[in-house]
């Protein structure tokens, strides 16, 4: 009897089977499967996985364990954004996390797999600080040490909401603990155990979570934030805060930081970097909302806007790309994943000349390998294949009303002679 399992492909301009999907999708942490142990305000949102596939062979994925999309610490407080989060609850008609007991908040946790994520440990704990929520991205450095980062989320909103006068942004500076702080920590034993060692800020006054780190050609560690460097709103000359991307650099092992650069527009945002080195040596990153292409030829020194990515349009509150992961394959193929607010979650294109030229299923979107990967987060196993983990948001389960799973996807790039386009695999 032949027992192979039935692959399936993914061409140009075809649509996702969510059927044939399922059968390829692995559940790594959830209100179900390998659930961590619950604690005070956990309400089953087990999501914003991130992986990193370890020189030992391990899969390693950090995961934040909460009740919400962001699972402030409550009773929530003027520094953790009171109002942002009464307007989001009104809007979002989720008032019942205004009353939520999670004296804790959220806490980051990370599993393990040493069977290329057919088998994982029990979920365990990162050092919890206070108002952070979710780890941004994992790296290992070719020393074998690991650094993973996170920030901690203070005044959210505030950005569009500061006073424009002297004393009383003062006052507001002081009172919400700006500005606000990334948190950076480092493992030296393949992530048993973590510590923090700073809590730099570079150029942001409102900077966001860490999105990219990775080793320099010096081996110096290279992180990749965004953020609001300034106020904007009413009474500001700027009515409206722009996001902008920087690149920071660590010499000493994540413990001092220098800003190397800025990239973005001060006519669009541009947040969310998910770089890499390119083949030709370049570094290569995307940006959010608009899918902005930007690459730098002198170490991120300067950056060139090389264009956009989904030349379409859409409504202004519609990210066209939303973070997701860059990787190169031992092949040279500049491989994207990400999702869209505007053509759906779980895609992936990919490039064969170096990121000039995109293979897509259609003109506005990538191939879809799971339509529930949200933020999804990639690295590479030994044959070359892509090992993917995003998560899937919002639904009930037995302990809240917004419970959350991180799952996982396999795939590879099909050869130019099969036709374009991408193949499922299984998992382990």
């Amino acid at each position: 009897m032949n027992t192979e399992p039935v692959r399936f492909q993914i061409a140009a301009g075809e649509t996702h089977d969510e059927e044939k999907i399922q059968q390829y999708r692995k559940v790594l942490v959830s209100p179900t499967v390998n659930c961590p142990e619950p604690f005070p305000g956990f309400g089953g949102m087990c999501g914003w996985p991130k992986v990193c596939r370890l020189q030992n062979g391990d899969l390693y994925v950090t995961h934040s364990a909460s009740y919400w999309h962001t699972g402030w610490q409550t009773p929530i407080s003027d520094s953790q954004g009171t109002a942002y989060a009464a307007e989001l609850a009104a809007k979002k008609r989720i008032e019942w996390i205004l009353d939520w007991d999670a004296p804790d908040g959220v806490k980051c946790m990370w599993i393990r797999s040493s069977d290329n994520g057919k088998t994982w440990s029990r979920p365990k704990p990162f050092p919890q600080i206070p108002n952070v929520y979710y780890i941004g991205d994992v790296v290992q450095m070719t020393d074998g040490t690991m650094f993973s980062g996170a920030v901690i989320q203070l005044a959210y909103g505030m950005h569009e909401k500061m006073p424009p006068t002297p004393i009383e942004y003062a006052q507001e500076y002081v009172r919400f603990g700006l500005p606000r702080r990334l948190v950076i920590f480092r493992s030296d034993d393949n992530g048993e155990s973590w510590y923090e060692v700073s809590r730099p800020h570079g150029p942001f006054l409102f900077p966001n979570h860490p999105q990219t780190f990775m080793e320099g050609k010096d081996g110096s560690l290279i992180l990749f934030v965004d953020g609001v460097p300034y106020p904007a709103g009413k009474g500001w000359p700027s009515k409206k805060e722009h996001w902008i991307m920087a690149m920071m650099r660590s010499e000493d092992r994540g413990e001092t930081w220098s800003t190397v650069s800025v990239a973005g527009s001060n006519e669009f945002d541009s947040n969310e970097p998910s770089a890499a080195y390119l083949p030709d040596g370049s570094i290569g990153t995307p940006s959010r909302p608009t899918s902005h292409w930007w690459q730098s030829w002198d170490e991120g020194r300067t950056w060139a806007n090389r264009g956009r990515l989904f030349p379409v349009e859409s409504d202004e509150s519609a990210a066209i790309f939303k973070k997701g992961d860059l990787l190169i394959t031992k092949g040279g193929i500049v491989v994207l994943v990400y999702c869209t607010s505007v053509t759906g979650y779980g895609q992936v294109i990919y490039s064969r000349d170096n990121g000039d030229t995109w293979i897509k299923s259609d003109a506005d979107r990538g191939f879809q390998f799971d339509p529930l990967s949200y933020y999804p987060d990639a690295c590479l196993l030994d044959d070359d294949t892509i090992f993917v983990v995003g998560d899937h948001q919002g639904f009930e389960c037995e302990y809240g009303p917004f419970g959350a799973e991180s799952i996982a996807m396999r795939f590879r790039i099909r050869e130019p002679g099969e036709g374009e386009g991408i193949e499922l695999l299984p998992i382990g």
